[in-house]
C-alpha cells in the first residue's frame, strides 16, 4: 500500500481577509497545520529556527482561519497528488498560493478540471 493512500487535498481561509491558501499532505490535518504555525513564527522570530517567507502566512497573520479538507485523494506517488493540488489552485485562481507544486498541462486535465469546486 502506497504511503500516499491517505492523501488529501485542504484549505485554509482566513476569517478576516476570506483569502484563501490551498495545500496537501498525507500526514494528518493538526500535524500539517502545526507545520505552518512553527514555519510563520520561524518567520516572525518567535520560534529560533528562521523560516523563509511562504504564502501559507498570509492566512494565518490574523490568527482567525479554519483549516478544511476539500477532498481525500489517495494515489500512487507525490507527484499525482501534486498535480490533483495544482488543478485545485488553478480552480481557484484567487488564493494566496504563489507557484504551482508541479509543471501541469492545463489541456490535459481540462474535464478533471471543470468537475472540481471552487472555494473563492
Amino acid at each position: 500500500m502506497s504511503k500516499y493512500s491517505k492523501a488529501y487535498i485542504y484549505g485554509i481561509r482566513c476569517n478576516t481577509t476570506n483569502l484563501l491558501y490551498i495545500g496537501s499532505s498525507i500526514k494528518p490535518m493538526k500535524t500539517r497545520l502545526t507545520k505552518h504555525l512553527t514555519d510563520l513564527k520561524g518567520y516572525l522570530g518567535i520560534n529560533p529556527r528562521p523560516r523563509c517567507y511562504r504564502s501559507s502566512f498570509e492566512v494565518l497573520m490574523n490568527n482567525n482561519y479554519e483549516m478544511f479538507k476539500i477532498e481525500d485523494y489517495p494515489c500512487e506517488t507525490k507527484h499525482e497528488l501534486e498535480i490533483r493540488e495544482g488543478l485545485h489552485m488553478i480552480k481557484n485562481k484567487g488564493c494566496v498560493n504563489k507557484r504551482l507544486p508541479c509543471k501541469l498541462n492545463v489541456k490535459d486535465h481540462e474535464e478533471e478540471l471543470s468537475s472540481l469546486p471552487s472555494f473563492i
